[in-house]
């Protein structure tokens, strides 16, 4: 527009001189009028940080390559930002396809707080989790709190007359913390393997028996099944029954064999009803979850069955995760000869994830 057309009527020559002298629009005016919906089309990569910055960006600039593909991601998150449609915009930038969010249910007196189905375990803790909770924390209502992030584990706290006391925690949900963290993570992964046992091992524990056999020397009682004043009448039944008098837990070894730790089994079961007959054999399933944070770090490379094992400190049988040094065996007993396996696994241990191991020996 011209300088002059903004002049009032009663401006005087000199005023108008003056105007039409200090007037840049011809100078200026093209490079104005091609700014207008520059942004709009394909913008220069000399002006797109100021995009950038326009619309509010910065905070999830990093989680991409070019300032293109933050505008063409950030703007459709900005429009909706502040609901559960931006909280899933935002996980599906590190990869996260098909988050899960639940809300509190209306029986919480703390109804703003939400969790969220992660729908996979990360194959590495840091920085992804980290980087979840902080898209989450800038994606979703102000009044609203994300308290927890679950996959392959969850169980949750006890709700009176809503839950079983067997399938809940008191007063909590499952999960731990990241350091520096606020969210607790809940992951759990499911391993299941065969063991085949051969003579040698049979032979090893003690469970090497046959039909018509006379019994072996050993702590149980002579009125256990499958036996008789004659000798054994059911290799099946007195082998289950050896098989499951044997304590056992579950080893995990790194990349060199060099043992990680040992789990005992939540549950050992004689499974042998549930698999086609063979005869003299018998199955047994043994079944062990580690603990948050259990060799923490290490890269798993095998799991084994380890038999007639023990804590070393009398005074802590109990204690469900054993460090490689605090294992003992019974008396006349070595590790090679009580260890059945190993099988080939791949995983690291984490700190926010249980692994789930299933093994089911033939024996």
């Amino acid at each position: 527009m011209n300088a002059l057309h903004l002049l009032p009527q009663n401006a005087t020559r000199f005023e108008r001189a003056l105007s039409e002298v200090l007037d840049r629009t011809p100078e200026f005016g093209p490079y104005i009028d091609s700014i207008a919906g520059l942004k709009y089309g394909t913008i220069p990569a000399t002006f797109s940080p100021w995009v950038v910055a326009e619309y509010g960006l910065g905070p999830i600039s990093e989680f991409f390559d070019t300032d293109a593909e933050v505008i063409a991601a950030g703007i459709p998150w900005q429009r909706v930002r502040g609901t559960s449609l931006a909280i899933t915009k935002a996980l599906s930038w590190i990869s996260y396809a098909s988050p899960v969010i639940e809300d509190h249910n209306d029986r919480r007196r703390k109804w703003n707080r939400y969790q969220i189905g992660m729908g996979l375990v990360p194959e590495s803790e840091l920085p992804v989790l980290m980087h979840a909770e902080y898209l989450v924390g800038i994606s979703d209502p102000a009044r609203s709190a994300f308290i927890r992030g679950w996959h392959g584990y969850n169980v949750r706290a006890l709700e009176w007359s809503e839950q079983t006391w067997g399938g809940s925690i008191w007063g909590d949900d499952s999960g731990i913390r990241l350091d520096g963290g606020t969210v607790k993570w809940s992951h759990g992964e499911d391993l299941t393997h065969p063991i085949a046992a051969d003579t040698a091992d049979r032979i090893a524990l003690g469970v090497n028996v046959t039909a018509g056999g006379s019994l072996p020397w050993g702590d149980f009682p002579w009125n256990a099944p499958g036996v008789s004043w004659n000798g054994i009448t059911d290799v099946g039944a007195f082998k289950g029954f050896l098989m499951a008098r044997l304590p056992a837990y579950i080893g995990f070894y790194g990349p060199n064999g060099e043992p990680i730790g040992y789990r005992r089994p939540v549950a050992v079961r004689n499974v042998t009803a549930g698999h086609a007959a063979v005869p003299d054999h018998v199955f047994f399933e043994y079944e062990a979850r580690t603990d948050f944070g259990d060799g923490e770090g290490a890269q798993c490379a095998s799991v084994a069955l380890v038999f007639r094992a023990r804590n070393a400190d009398a005074a802590k049988p109990g204690k469900l995760w054993l460090e490689p040094e605090e294992i003992e065996f019974e008396d006349g007993f070595e590790a090679d000869d009580m260890t059945l396996g190993p099988v080939a696994v791949d995983f690291a241990f984490r700190r926010t994830v249980r692994q789930h191991v299933t093994l089911t020996l033939e024996i």
